[in-house]
């Protein structure tokens, strides 16, 4: 009789802008994994969240990880170690390996994440055993079974969207009645092309919808829960047919959740505007920037005429939107990041947040860093690398940029 496999997936939680969806993520994997025909009879997975805030992470140590790892499951019982490799966790991987390895873990590696991208995955990451460059839902299971591959195996089955199990509807995550805040879901993936964004380089910009009818159940789960604040993940929730079919379900409900939806100016219409109206819907724009040669650069086409009209639209029906821009972008100057912001002001846009640009492994601009002569540096405590200079721009401009844009966020606590 064949031994059934355990396997543990560790993530290393960071929220950033309250958009962060790393525990959803999680619960999506665990949700596809617990639902796979053969749970239970080969194999079993269990979940171990490491936090990565700033108070965490000062305390934060390889050997701590790997204890926590092994008080989970004792690494000599341990068949699979899934790591998910994210730009804040990337420096930590090789070391937790290497160092699972000297304790007695005899299993395989499975490397996933944002920070898996086929063409460097195994340079980045040379002790991976299984690489999941694409959507994991359907490779995990895959890789965790795998009994026979002997080199390092690049893993990407497709995913059933339709079918995709709900982490909420099956309780891979759990609600608390009156729960303040949770990440949803509703689509995967982005059909534009932003090279700074790594959306774009899954699945090759196409866009998956959840089945209809998870979706609805999942609503009236939100609802029953009385659930105060849903952030939807969605790239762009009015790209698709169906968005206005969800916010019909949630208006026939009377879901009162406040709704976190990041949507595109150029989609923008009086049908969206009256439905968001009949809920409680907070609408973000990222525009990144108003300077038409900048968004070239950065492949985030503006139809800043369109842009024009759904603001002043927006604002006649008086829904609650924000706007943020990007600093660092190539190409950009102090001047043009000013231009970005005043043209905002002068639109009495309420609410403008401006964050710095990062380069995401495996995204375009990632690639044509070095055709813009780009710099990274780290710039808080987050771990994080950001871009700091480059062809545009020197880095004493950057943290004027960095300035205007703390600026903003002063006067949105003040407002």
């Amino acid at each position: 009789m064949n031994k059934i496999k355990q396997a543990l997936f560790v993530t290393f939680d960071f929220t950033q802008r309250g958009k962060s969806g790393t525990g959803f993520a999680a619960g999506s994997l665990l949700s596809a994994c617990r639902s796979h025909e053969l749970y239970g009879q080969q194999f079993t997975i269990e979940h171990l969240a490491i936090p990565m805030s700033t108070v965490a992470k000062k305390r934060l140590s390889v050997a701590k990880i790997v204890d926590e790892i092994s008080q989970t499951i004792p690494l000599a019982r341990l068949d699979r170690l899934a790591l998910a490799c994210y730009v804040w966790s990337s420096s930590l991987i090789e070391p937790i390996i290497k160092l699972c390895k000297e304790y007695g873990f005899k299993g395989k590696v499975i490397l996933g994440g944002y920070q898996i991208n086929s063409k460097s995955c195994r340079e980045l990451y040379p002790s991976g055993d299984f690489y999941i460059p694409g959507y994991a839902e359907a490779s995990l299971p895959e890789a965790i079974l795998d009994e026979h591959s002997i080199l390092s195996r690049i893993v990407d089955v497709p995913v059933n969207f339709e079918k995709l199990a709900s982490p909420y509807l099956d309780g891979s995550l759990m609600l608390e009645q009156g729960q303040d805040m949770i990440h949803w879901e509703t689509r995967r993936g982005c059909v534009f092309k932003c090279n700074f964004c790594a959306h774009r380089d899954l699945k090759n910009k196409k866009v998956h919808l959840l089945g209809m009818d998870k979706i609805k159940q999942e609503l009236d789960l939100f609802k029953r829960k009385d659930v105060k604040k849903i952030n939807v993940l969605d790239p762009i929730f009015n790209n698709e047919a169906n968005h206005k079919e969800i916010l019909k379900y949630a208006i026939e409900i009377g879901l009162t959740a406040l709704l976190s939806l990041q949507v595109r100016f150029e989609r923008i219409n009086e049908e969206f505007l009256q439905l968001c109206a009949q809920l409680n819907v907070h609408l973000e724009f990222g525009l990144q920037t108003a300077v038409i040669s900048e968004s070239r650069i950065i492949e985030r086409a503006n139809n800043m005429n369109k842009v024009d009209k759904s603001i002043a639209l927006i604002q006649q029906w008086q829904q609650p939107f924000e706007v943020s821009l990007i600093y660092g972008l190539p190409g950009q100057t102090v001047d043009s990041f000013q231009y970005s912001i005043e043209y905002l002001q002068q639109r009495n846009v309420a609410i403008i947040k401006a964050f710095p640009l990062m380069l995401l492994e495996g995204t375009q601009l990632f690639e044509d860093k070095n055709k813009f002569n780009i710099t990274e540096d780290f710039i808080d405590d987050s771990g994080i690398p950001h871009v700091v200079a480059c062809d545009s721009f020197s880095r004493g401009e950057w943290q004027v940029m960095h300035q205007y844009a703390q600026n903003l966020a002063i006067s949105e606590e003040a407002a």
